[in-house]
């Protein structure tokens, strides 16, 4: 097809921009099929302390002679878990409905992602291995957490043999650079699955990234990203 009036090319264009923006719509709604019983199991654990300490404030309540400093302790107890509750179900929107451009430092936001699927990887036959230095590099949080997660995602699902998944990370003027090699090791990888979901395609981590500018090269043995730090010159 050759495209030479300026009105067709941008017409075009804008069709490409839409189809894209479809494909980016549905690799992020498969991410969150995969992610929704990891973020449920953290949140409710939250409110499960909570429900304990009403127990035990209950039952100190019936005592014939309350013991009220241990009640004022509850209270304060309570009122901690509550928070922690909140901060929980915020955290979690965050991954629904990410904003934009919100900066997050690279540490933190890995130990995140890391803390949702090491629980799930395990079961499938995969140890995570993270040797990545506490690096305070500022990422886009919306980069960081839907590139990495799914990058993981794809790397085990599409997987034939369980492994260690070794994870390095090096900041850059920049950018940062994240490897994840890949270590076979003896058996069969499971197809256990948190989520009934579809297994997540290198389509769906590729397509996220090129939505977040980052860059994803992949082969058998692993993978290699590079994150725009946040606020870098283009």
């Amino acid at each position: 097809m050759t495209l030479q009036n300026p009105a067709d090319l941008a017409r075009y264009a804008s069709t490409l921009n839409a189809e894209f923006s479809d494909f980016e719509e549905a690799a992020r709604y498969a991410l969150l099929q995969h992610l929704a019983p990891a973020l449920q199991h953290h949140v409710m654990g939250k409110f499960q302390s909570i429900g304990l300490i009403s127990a035990m404030m209950e039952r100190r309540l019936q005592s014939a002679t309350p013991d009220l400093a241990s009640i004022r302790e509850d209270c304060a107890s309570f009122s901690s878990a509550s928070r922690m509750a909140v901060d929980a179900i915020t955290s979690m929107m965050a991954w629904i409905e990410p904003p934009e451009d919100t900066p997050l430092s690279f540490d933190t936001g890995l130990k995140e992602c890391l803390g949702l699927l090491t629980t799930e990887f395990r079961f499938k036959g995969f140890v995570i291995a993270n040797e990545a230095p506490p690096l305070q590099t500022e990422l886009s949080s919306r980069a960081l957490r839907s590139v990495l997660c799914a990058t993981l995602m794809a790397l085990t699902d599409q997987s034939q043999a369980p492994a260690r998944l070794v994870i390095r990370a090096q900041a850059m003027p920049d950018s940062l650079a994240l490897s994840i090699e890949l270590q076979p090791t003896e058996g069969h990888a499971s197809n256990i699955r948190s989520s009934p979901y579809r297994p997540l395609k290198w389509r769906d981590a590729e397509i996220l990234a090129v939505a977040e500018s980052v860059q994803l090269t992949h082969g058998p043995e692993g993978v290699q990203l590079t994150f725009p730090r946040l606020g870098a010159a283009a």
